[in-house]
């Protein structure tokens, strides 16, 4: 298309990042959803939703986010209710509509979701808008809705994580930092080892927690002036400690 089209943006980030991480172990690649949009003409608008209070792996993840210039839209659920509700998709067509309403220069609308909830919104912005809609997902997870409901649709390639984790140097990386660093948390440990040995986060992620199933790690409660914190020790570190 021509570079005189304007796009939006829009990720249903909760679906992007728990379809990846329980069905292929990886992390989502914001670059790449980036790069599709583009395709359509000039990125005017780039949102993400999701409600970040649900998940530590969801709220460490939102960084990628902000690498790519990616606005994050915190859609915390109501929890003062017997049953939480979530606001992300209501905060995601609120923020769609609004965009229409606001920006008429606006051509395609590059919606990233499965959720067949989005298909009224398509099908409107599509048929009575004329507006280009393009909604990007993950193959098996795009509601046949959607299919019917749009203007295109992408599924997204996946790709198995390129370097697996070793367990054996993961073992040794984290006995070293427990035996040299007073405070090894859980989250920071994933983060630095995955930056160094250039390991998707979601694998490390998984491959420590289920050391610390097996026994090989665990967590304790540390007490510091500031805040208590939970560290990880080898069992023996932990009795030697009591």
């Amino acid at each position: 298309m021509a570079k005189e089209q304007k796009v939006a943006l829009f990720i249903d980030f909760e679906y992007l990042f728990f379809t990846l991480a329980n069905q292929y172990g990886i992390s989502p690649r914001p670059e790449e959803l980036i790069r599709i949009a583009s395709e359509y003409g000039e990125l005017k608008v780039a949102k993400a939703f999701a409600d970040l209070t649900s998940s530590e792996e969801l709220r460490r993840a939102a960084y990628l986010l902000r690498t790519q210039s990616i606005e994050m839209v915190d859609a915390a659920s109501d929890r003062t209710r017997e049953r939480a509700k979530n606001y992300t998709d209501f905060a995601m067509l609120d923020a769609i509509y609004g965009t229409y309403l606001d920006q008429e220069d606006i051509n395609t609308f590059v919606i990233v979701t499965g959720d067949g909830h989005f298909s009224s919104v398509v099908a409107r912005l599509r048929v009575r808008c004329k507006k280009n809609i393009v909604v990007v997902g993950l193959p098996h997870f795009i509601s046949r809705e959607l299919y019917q409901s749009a203007s295109e649709v992408r599924e997204l390639v996946v790709e198995p994580a390129a370097t697996p984790v070793n367990r054996d140097d993961l073992i040794a990386f984290v006995t070293n930092s427990i035996r040299t660093h007073p405070f090894v948390t859980f989250n920071k440990t994933v983060a630095i080892y995955s930056k160094v040995r250039q390991v998707d986060e979601v694998a490390v992620r998984r491959a420590l927690a289920s050391l610390i199933d097996e026994g090989v790690f665990i967590q304790v409660i540390e007490h510091t002036p500031q805040a208590d914190v939970r560290v990880l020790k080898t069992p023996s570190l932990a009795i030697a400690s009591i």
